[in-house]
């Protein structure tokens, strides 16, 4: 009798997600909630990491996060009856925040270990902003769902067709809806320094997972410190004793902005792929007669014996930290002999995931048309 009296609340609601609120107890939503789990990574044991759901709708990731043992922050801008009526017949401890994604900060919720962002990104004209927002809370991992723009119509194309008003699903709320390759890059400009393809699903739908590491760990990436690196060129082939020298600015405080300068390897902040601190502070007169005297002591030289990894293509990450935030510039180099094999350890990470060093490749721009066909 209680049980059926409970179902007739549930049904008074309009629910979008369908799920299991308790045993016995079925929402009407129309998303099958159970069949797409498996596609979306989020960890079996959650016990100790604090979860941020952002556009919780009616809450069944952030109410799966609190079972499986996780302290969880809700966010949404439109707040739904059936998170308030879950989270009632729950007894759910989720901390709800009626919140815009663009508003959250590190002073308003803290830092989470885990951030989720499910369907959301096409609903907002300004994706990037929200996903630095993301970043700027992100501890360890962000896991990102959208719509996306399906690979047998745009390839490997880096692009996000724009739609207004009803154009796309009679839904005016749909802005952006990215190329998978943009998805992911989108999400490292933001300030995320890994960033892989999880699934692709339902043909247009797909689920990235991004990482920070220990240095970008609830730190922001800034627009304050310029990179250039002059040693080694762009695809340059390697062997032997390597010289890195290249120059680094902060823009907003020449003489204090930057603290230290790392060279990564393939991976970046990841400590196994770290080759070694960069002496920084080389004076450069060619930028003290450009820039002035204050920008001067900028020059940064780092020597990498490159016959300590195996042949193949890798990418070199000069990584700049200090005050601001942290920054870096990516290039891919070649390893070994003309006649040395071209597979490596590194080319093979590059092939299983997409990192940093993306935002550099070289993609084929061209103008996209509007609408679907």
């Amino acid at each position: 009798m209680e049980l059926t009296r409970l179902q007739e609340r549930v049904n008074e609601v309009q629910w979008f997600q369908k799920y299991e609120i308790l045993p016995g107890l079925m929402t009407n939503g129309v998303g099958d909630m159970a069949r797409r789990l498996p596609y979306f990574g989020i960890p079996d044991d959650l016990r100790g990491k604090r979860v941020l759901d952002i556009g919780c709708n009616d809450g069944y990731f952030a109410f799966l996060a609190e079972e499986r043992g996780a302290e969880v922050v809700a966010i949404d801008s439109w707040p739904r009856r059936g998170f308030l009526l879950a989270h009632e017949l729950r007894s759910a401890k989720t901390e709800f925040h009626h919140l815009n994604v663009c508003d959250i900060t590190p002073e308003r919720l803290g830092f989470f270990d885990i951030v989720f962002f499910f369907g959301v990104y096409y609903h907002l004209k300004h994706p990037l902003l929200a996903l630095e927002r993301i970043a700027s809370v992100t501890r360890e991992v962000a896991l990102i769902e959208s719509e996306i723009e399906p690979a047998t119509r745009f390839g490997t194309v880096s692009a996000s067709l724009f739609y207004v008003q009803d154009a796309l699903n009679n839904d005016p709320s749909n802005w952006w809806v990215p190329t998978v390759p943009c998805l992911i890059e989108t999400t490292l400009a933001a300030g995320f320094p890994r960033a892989e393809l999880l699934h692709v699903y339902d043909g247009n739908r797909a689920v990235i997972r991004a990482e920070k590491g220990p240095r970008t760990a609830a730190k922001l990436l800034t627009d304050d410190f310029y990179i250039a690196i002059d040693t080694p060129q762009p695809h340059q082939r390697l062997s032997g004793p390597t010289p890195i020298s290249g120059w680094a600015i902060s823009q907003m405080q020449p003489q204090s902005g930057i603290e230290r300068i790392l060279v990564y390897l393939d991976r970046l902040d990841d400590a196994s792929s770290l080759l070694g601190e960069a002496l920084y502070g080389r004076q450069r007169p060619d930028l003290a007669q450009h820039y002035g005297e204050a920008y001067a002591a900028s020059g940064f030289d780092f020597l990498w014996d490159a016959q300590l990894v195996s042949p193949g293509e890798h990418v070199l990450h000069i990584f700049v930290e200090g005050e601001a935030g942290w920054c870096v510039r990516s290039i891919p180099v070649t390893v070994g002999t003309e006649s040395a094999g071209t597979e490596s350890v590194g080319s093979v990470k590059q092939a299983r995931g997409r990192d940093f060093a993306s935002r550099f490749s070289s993609v084929v721009r061209r103008y996209l048309p509007r609408g679907r066909t």
